[in-house]
């Protein structure tokens, strides 16, 4: 899938498989600990766990811009709802309307099948405004995480 952000960065979804986990480990790593070392202790197995098993997952793909890796995220779908799992993109391309098209094509689909689109953040994490400027609102928290929801009429709402 070829997507155009409003930044005019083309971007391309492809599914995720073993030889993307050295370019997604980095990644998740460079991105998430120092957010991770502000509120607990850093498990570099763990975490590499956890990155393994979400790109063993239907629903993971990396996102490619200009025949490179830009990023990747995790989506898991069922019957009633999306869940988006993780999203990351290299810290050269952030701002630059990818994350915002991505979740914006993701809260579309949840639209148009009735579905729930819900995902959790570090609670110490920037993308939190991103997800609130986008209709996103917290709907629960854990110690480090806020879960939060897309709320349809976020549609009517002007973006700034």
């Amino acid at each position: 899938m070829n997507v155009m952000n409003p930044k005019r960065v083309a971007f391309q979804l492809r599914p995720a498989g073993g030889g993307d986990l050295p370019f997604a480990w980095l990644l998740y790593r460079d991105l998430m600990k120092p957010l991770t070392v502000e509120l607990l202790e850093w498990n570099e197995p763990g975490q590499k766990h956890v990155v393994e098993e979400a790109l063993a997952l239907t629903g993971s793909s990396i996102i490619v811009v200009d025949g490179s890796q830009a990023g990747w995220l995790h989506v898991d779908e069922t019957p009633d709802s999306i869940y988006l799992g993780q999203l990351y993109v290299v810290p050269s391309l952030q701002n630059c309307g990818i994350g915002t098209a991505v979740v914006r094509q993701l809260s579309n689909k949840a639209l148009k099948e009735g579905k729930s689109l819900t995902l959790e953040v570090m609670k110490n994490s920037r993308a939190r405004s991103l997800y609130e400027r986008l209709g996103f609102r917290v709907i629960g928290e854990s110690k480090y995480k806020l879960k939060m929801q897309w709320q349809n009429d976020a549609l009517d709402q002007p973006t700034k």
